[in-house]
C-alpha cells in the first residue's frame, strides 16, 4: 500500500492505527494456533503500544486498548478449548494479567505522550506566529510580507494574471508621537491596521513594512481595482477617531503600483515605493500611482 501511494487517500498516510489493529490481531492469531508461544504476547503488545503512543489520539488508543483485551481474551479462551489437558491455567492466568496490566498502563502512559504531543504542536503554532506577526499591529512582519510578496511574484511569472501592490504611509506620524506620546502613537497604528484589514479581501494580504508604513499585497487585482481599493482605505482611514482631541484625524498616503512581468521585486517596490512620495509631495492624504515608462516584455 505504502508502495504504490494508495495510502495517500487516507487522513494519516503512515496507517499506523491499521497496523497496530492488524498487529494486535496477528498476536492472538498467535496465541491461537501457538500452544506453547503465550509468553510472547507480552513483548509484542507492548511493542504495538509503543508504536502506536507516537501516533494516535486518546480515543484512538482507547479503542485500541479495548480491541487488544477483547482479541487476547477471545484468544486465551480458545487456547483453553483447544489445548486444556495441556495448559499450566496458572502460568496463563500471570500472562493474563501481564497483558491486560501491561495494556492498560500503556494506553495510559500514550494518552499522556498523546497530550504532550498535542500541547506541542499548540507552542509550536504559537512560536511561528510570534516569528511571522508584528507584536503591535497583529499584521504579518517585514520579512513575512516580503516573502509572501517573493510568492506572488513568483506566480505571477508562472501562471499570469493581476497583481498590485499598495505601500501606505501615515501622515504626519511623528508629529503624532511628538505632540500625544507614544503609547498614543501605537493606538494610531493598530487602529489603522485594523481598519484596512477590515476592508480586505480573504486572499489580500498585509503587513508592517517598518516604522509607520504598511504594504498591502493585492493577488488578481488590477490597475483599475487596486485604486478604487486604495480610494476606500484612505477614506475609511480619515474616519478614524483615534486621537485625544476628537476634531483631529488620521490620514495616510498610498503609493499603488501593478506589477510587470519580467520585474524584479526589488525595481517593483522602489517604483512603488516613488509613488508614496510621489504623493506625499502633491500634498498628502491621496494615493498616488506608479507607472513604469517602458513596458517589459515576456
Amino acid at each position: 500500500m505504502l508502495r504504490s501511494g494508495w495510502n495517500l487517500r487516507f487522513a494519516d498516510p503512515s496507517l499506523t492505527q491499521a497496523q497496530v489493529f492488524v498487529g494486535a490481531s496477528m498476536v492472538a492469531l498467535i496465541l491461537v494456533l501457538g500452544e506453547r508461544v503465550h509468553f510472547l504476547a507480552v513483548p509484542f503488545y507492548s511493542s504495538i503500544f509503543v508504536f502506536a503512543m507516537l501516533k494516535l489520539n486518546p480515543r484512538e488508543l482507547i479503542r485500541l486498548e479495548i480491541f487488544v483485551l477483547a482479541t487476547y481474551c477471545a484468544a486465551i479462551a480458545v487456547r483453553v478449548k483447544l489445548f486444556s489437558g495441556d495448559l499450566d491455567l496458572p502460568l496463563e492466568a500471570i500472562n493474563a494479567v501481564l497483558v491486560v496490566m501491561g495494556s492498560v498502563w500503556f494506553a495510559l502512559a500514550a494518552g499522556y505522550i498523546s497530550n504532550l504531543r498535542a500541547r506541542l504542536r499548540d507552542s509550536v503554532h504559537t512560536i511561528e506566529q510570534l516569528a511571522i506577526r508584528d507584536a503591535l499591529t497583529d499584521t504579518w512582519n517585514r520579512r513575512h510580507i516580503d516573502a509572501l510578496l517573493i510568492s506572488e511574484l513568483q506566480r505571477k511569472a508562472r501562471i499570469g494574471g493581476a497583481l498590485c501592490v499598495c505601500l501606505v504611509d501615515v501622515d504626519h506620524f511623528k508629529v503624532v508621537n511628538d505632540r500625544f506620546g507614544h503609547l498614543v502613537g501605537d493606538a494610531v497604528l493598530k487602529g489603522v491596521a485594523a481598519c484596512i484589514r477590515a476592508q480586505l479581501r480573504a486572499t489580500d494580504q498585509l503587513g508592517r513594512f517598518g516604522g509607520e508604513e504598511f504594504l498591502v499585497v493585492l493577488p488578481g487585482t488590477s490597475l483599475n481595482e487596486a485604486r478604487v481599493c486604495a480610494e476606500r482605505l484612505r477614506r475609511a482611514v480619515a474616519e478614524l477617531s483615534v486621537l485625544p482631541d476628537p476634531k483631529l484625524r488620521v490620514h495616510i498616503s498610498i503609493g499603488l503600483a501593478e506589477c510587470v512581468l519580467g520585474e524584479s521585486c526589488e525595481e517593483y517596490m522602489a517604483r512603488t515605493d516613488r509613488a508614496l512620495y510621489q504623493a506625499k509631495r502633491d500634498g498628502r492624504n491621496r494615493v498616488a500611482i506608479g507607472e513604469r515608462e517602458e513596458p517589459l516584455l515576456a
